[in-house]
């Protein structure tokens, strides 16, 4: 199994690479892969090619929510699928699950009115069926259970404040 892995990842590396250089492989299965790059050049090289996509807080302009990005932005390669809000929000867990990230990733569950069957049924894919499903806890209205979560959740003042910030209601 291990070795089938390396050579899924090994694919996916030589193809980004071969577009962007610096492009490395956060996450893949053996028809798509998310990456990450480290200069504009290639940041500009995936934007202009096909099928690749952007996704996490760069995706997040496409449903009303512009972020500052400190860095680049990861992309996602998945060849005749289209990108879903729901993974847009795995993506963005899956290369950083601090605060920050849980609280837009809630944001955009909000604002894109994203189903909660749906992005625990997407989250499985990634690995994060237990991180999607706490976040569905504040957003139906239990910000006071933080017991055995497997991220930080923002308290209600700030989340209430970050919803104003961006419109979100």
């Amino acid at each position: 199994m291990a070795f089938a892995q390396a050579a899924v990842e090994h694919e996916h590396r030589a193809r980004a690479r071969e577009i962007a250089p610096s492009a490395t492989i956060a996450w893949c299965d053996p028809n798509r892969s998310l990456v990450r790059v480290q200069t504009t050049e290639d940041t500009d090289a995936l934007k202009a090619a096909p099928d690749w996509e952007m996704t996490g807080l760069g995706r997040f302009a496409a449903y009303g929510l512009q972020f500052f990005l400190a860095g680049e932005p990861p992309f996602w390669y998945a060849p005749g699928e289209e990108l879903t809000a729901a993974e847009v929000v795995c993506h963005t867990l899956l290369l950083d699950s601090g605060s920050r990230r849980v609280s837009y990733s809630m944001l955009l569950i909000e604002a894109g009115d994203i189903d909660q069957e749906t992005l625990v049924e997407t989250a499985q894919w990634y690995d994060l069926e237990p991180t999607v499903k706490a976040l569905y806890r504040p957003l139906q209205g239990d910000f006071d259970r933080t017991d055995d979560l497997p991220v930080i959740l923002p308290k209600k003042d700030e989340y209430m404040a970050l919803k104003e910030q961006y419109g979100v209601s």
